[in-house]
């Protein structure tokens, strides 16, 4: 009985890994992942309200993910090079590609801009009312980061050791080109006559149609069955003994009749 319970479980288990499709799928972590797409959020932590938004990512560059936590990728962007400072945070991992292969420099595109006015305010948040953090002096120069992601009339960058948004309108103009690993960009699908028509709604492949849970239970019960047959113990059948028949002897009427014939 044992056995049988033992093999049911696991034609059971068996049968869950095949056949039901998982959820979702966890992010790949420490991996390069490049940046696709326009309006991707670098986040100061994982959570996805706007006072954690820092600035948006330059599309077509890359991030380097050390790990991840719920939705969110822990990368890093920069190295400590070229007046240049590492930092850390987080992106959405819906939002960026994970690459097959490490990418070719540069990694993250390093901007310096230069103060184009008398003094350029360094501000905590991108608004005039913002408290002041330092002030940037004409023909000085910072490390830009990226926009703010609420007002691209700001920018994100390093002055000396402070780190803030200055308008870029007191800065020299910013000249960024796309990186030079061109972007795959997967072609359409031709059309062929098996088609439906463009108006016609198709089925969503993800879903299972009735006639699959069909065909699925009409293979798994005949093997449960024949699994359960094979390790079912079977009764034994008695054997019959063979008794010889007792053998038969003349009586004194069987030998008067014999010589009667006579």
């Amino acid at each position: 009985m044992k056995k049988i319970i033992t093999v049911f479980c696991f034609v059971s288990i068996l049968f869950v890994f095949l056949f039901i499709p998982a959820n979702g799928v966890s992010a790949e972590t420490g991996s390069w992942y490049r940046v696709e797409n326009d309006g991707v959020v670098f986040y100061k932590q994982p959570i996805d309200s706007d006072s954690q938004k820092l600035f948006l990512l330059e599309k077509s560059y890359y991030l380097f993910a050390a790990s991840a936590t719920n939705d969110f990728l822990y990368v890093q962007l920069f190295d400590n090079y070229g007046g240049f400072a590492k930092i850390n945070g987080y992106v959405k991992a819906s939002q960026v590609k994970p690459c097959t292969e490490a990418p070719i420099t540069p990694y993250y595109p390093t901007e310096t801009l230069t103060v184009n006015q008398s003094n350029a305010l360094l501000k905590g948040e991108p608004s005039i009312t913002s408290t002041d953090i330092a002030v940037a002096l004409s023909g000085q120069s910072v490390c830009y980061y990226g926009t703010a992601w609420q007002n691209p009339d700001w920018y994100y960058v390093k002055y000396q050791t402070d780190f803030g948004y200055v308008q870029k309108r007191q800065l020299s103009t910013l000249l960024i080109a796309l990186h030079p690993t061109p972007i795959v960009v997967p072609e359409p699908e031709q059309p062929d006559g098996n088609e439906p028509a463009p108006d016609t709604p198709t089925e969503d492949p993800a879903a299972s149609s009735p006639w699959e849970w069909i065909l699925i239970l009409l293979i798994c019960i005949p093997a449960v069955i024949i699994v359960l047959l094979l390790f079912m113990p079977q009764k034994k059948q008695k054997v019959k003994k063979f008794t010889p028949p007792k053998p038969k002897y003349m009586t004194e009427s069987d030998v008067f009749d014999d010589l009667d014939l006579l």
